[in-house]
């Protein structure tokens, strides 16, 4: 079947630094942000609502002053329109109208770009690893207007010219950048590790992180946002050894501690929230409680994206601690022995546990779990 590619905006990706945008551009899209964010809220039938929360001097202040006490919905003036898009924003830091930041958003489901578009306050150029939604998803020229930064996340020229652009967007607005990579379908972290890249951004151009964390209520389409306070990334007193014992104090360590205190921060806004708006579910009421979940994201990502090509290893990237990499190796390394039964014996290695973990990390596998969902649709059609 053929495709036929979007037109004007496809060859994005490619540009340089000069002329991936315009200072015109720049300059209109900064100028008519609020018309824009008016735009998206009419296109995607937001409502947004946003809690009188007092203006507490630090995260850990807010926080220790929220009650657990799970909030019904009838708390919030909800719109009740057909395909209502009800959008909570549970706390917005003040920030400098007149300063840019580096928001870092969680990516939680594929309409997590939009929603945060929808309730940050100024303009952020949105930074995009998916060509394949460039070439062929209609909604893009909805960012394309916003303003975005693409590149593929394979190509190493388009990655090394990345922070050059992301610089020159910084001069006067700001971005919005997905540090985990990828929609994060981990059955077990709430914020997966984080890529180093808003960290050195930071560094280098003085500019302010600010968290912007999302979790879905898909039962009841509710979309609850916390936006922590600025994180001076240059200002941290971190003691590294907190976050990488035994590692050999040097600046490549520093930076992960950094990344690391930042995930921590947004990992702990996602807690709060799923305590306080998220109805506990029992193990007990579910066969197989993670083969529900890996089938329900599948599911949920293709009823949302249309798919034209298996670009999963690209659009399904996401950071591998050194930790992960090696436990994984070790378990396929010792799953696919085949030793003799006196060698089993001497050595007393349980190879049917290892044969159990590498089915286990299969069924955990997010690529392929899309990939196989991809062809077996293709085939029905």
């Amino acid at each position: 079947m053929k495709h036929y590619k979007n037109l004007f905006i496809n060859q994005l990706n490619t540009k340089d630094v000069d002329h991936f945008t315009t200072d015109t551009g720049l300059f209109l899209r900064r100028k008519t942000n609020g018309a824009f964010r008016k735009l998206c809220n009419i296109f995607t039938n937001a409502t947004i609502i946003r809690e009188d929360t007092p203006d507490y001097a630090s995260d850990e202040e807010y926080y220790g002053n929220l009650k657990p006490d799970r909030i019904p919905l009838s708390h919030y003036p909800l719109s009740t329109k057909k395909n209502a898009n009800n959008i909570v924003v549970e706390r917005y830091p003040k920030l400098d109208k007149e300063e840019s930041y580096i928001f870092v958003g969680s990516h939680v489901c594929p309409e997590d770009i939009e929603t945060m578009l929808n309730i940050i306050d100024r303009n952020a150029y949105l930074i995009l690893g998916s060509v394949e939604n460039l070439n062929y998803n209609p909604e893009v020229y909805l960012s394309w207007l916003n303003g975005m930064i693409v590149f593929n996340v394979l190509d190493q020229n388009e990655r090394s010219t990345l922070p050059a652009k992301m610089e020159r967007v910084l001069q006067t607005q700001s971005i919005l950048i997905f540090p985990e990579g990828s929609h994060n379908y981990d059955l077990n972290k709430l914020i997966k590790p984080l890529y180093d890249g808003p960290v050195n951004l930071a560094l280098k151009t003085g500019k302010k992180i600010v968290p912007v964390v999302l979790v879905k209520d898909y039962e009841n389409n509710m979309a609850y946002l916390d936006v922590g306070n600025p994180i001076d990334v240059s200002n941290l007193d971190l003691n590294m050894q907190d976050y990488y014992p035994g590692k050999e104090e040097n600046e490549k360590y520093r930076i992960k501690s950094m990344s690391s205190y930042v995930r921590d921060q947004m990992a702990t806004a996602v807690w709060h929230m799923m305590e306080r708006h998220l109805e506990p579910i029992r193990r007990n009421d579910y066969v197989d409680l993670g083969q529900h979940f890996a089938d329900f994201y599948v599911t949920d990502t293709f009823q949302k994206i249309n798919w034209k090509h298996d670009v999963f290893d690209a659009e399904y990237l996401t950071k591998k601690t050194k930790e992960e990499q090696e436990y994984e190796a070790v378990v396929r390394t010792l799953s696919g022995l085949h030793l003799k039964k006196n060698a089993l014996l001497e050595t007393g290695l349980n190879r049917r546990e290892y044969i159990q973990k590498e089915i286990d990390l299969d069924r955990k596998n997010v690529v392929e779990n899309l990939r196989r969902f991809f062809y077996e649709k293709e085939k029905m059609e």
